[in-house]
């Protein structure tokens, strides 16, 4: 079965490359969205084996009673901090995709936030291939271990 990812980053130009080798060399069912709203959607429908989030992704408007572990030790910061939410969500999830952080957060008290869900981390602004090489590292991995 091809892998399904889902990338989200509100600047999308930073994953499309990838997200487009993706489709192209391993015909990889690849979804694009840019926004958090759209990201938990997304994850509603399908089960995706791999989410590559950033971490400094706006959240609009999600009232605080929906706001998870992670997002609720931010609140104040929680409006640029969209990945905390999406990472609560996928916690809520039955089968959860694994995740990798394609972020610029080097906050260590972020990091840790991202907890063990987070199987790879890679700072942007990375170069294409250093994000692909990465995305392909997470996935043979997976199938090592299915």
């Amino acid at each position: 079965m091809n892998p399904r990812l889902l990338f989200i980053d509100d600047e999308p130009e930073n994953v499309e490359f990838v997200a487009r080798t993706l489709r192209d060399a391993l015909d990889a069912d690849v979804r694009v969205v840019t926004t958090v709203a759209a990201a938990v959607e997304a994850l509603h429908e399908v089960r995706y084996d791999l989410v590559v989030t950033d971490v400094f992704i706006p959240v609009h408007s999600v009232p605080e009673s929906q706001l998870g572990p992670r997002a609720r030790r931010k609140t104040e910061h929680i409006e640029h901090l969209g990945g905390l939410v999406l990472l609560d969500e996928i916690d809520r999830l039955t089968d959860p995709p694994l995740l990798l952080a394609h972020t610029a957060c080097v906050d260590p008290v972020l990091i840790e936030l991202l907890g063990e869900r987070v199987v790879e981390r890679v700072r942007k602004p990375a170069p294409t291939e250093v994000l692909l090489d990465a995305v392909l590292r997470v996935l043979r991995e997976a199938s090592r271990q299915a």
